[in-house]
């Protein structure tokens, strides 16, 4: 959730380079490392969501590692479809 990881983060940790990251996700997942981390942060927003369907969506959007609010609505829509109040709606 921390909305400056980067690569270097990731493969410092690993003692490793970064094109060394990269490759292993792209390999893997077929996607980036953004859409990768993006795909974490909008599933555990949805988890947010879904536990405190009331909670303001600024604080889920930082919570939830997003740089920039705009960034969190944009990313939310193309990966549900939805906007975040739309799928607060379909929530059982």
């Amino acid at each position: 959730m921390n909305p400056d990881l980067k690569t270097t983060s990731i493969a410092d940790a690993l003692g490793i380079h970064r094109n060394v990251v990269s490759v292993v996700i792209n390999s893997q997942t077929g996607g980036t490392f953004s859409q990768l981390v993006n795909n974490y942060r909008i599933e555990y927003a949805k988890a947010l969501l879904h536990q405190n369907p009331n909670m303001k969506l600024s604080s889920v959007s930082s919570e939830s590692g997003f740089a920039t609010e705009q960034t969190f609505f944009r990313t939310f829509k193309a990966a549900t479809g939805k906007t975040p109040k739309e799928w607060i709606q379909t929530i059982d």
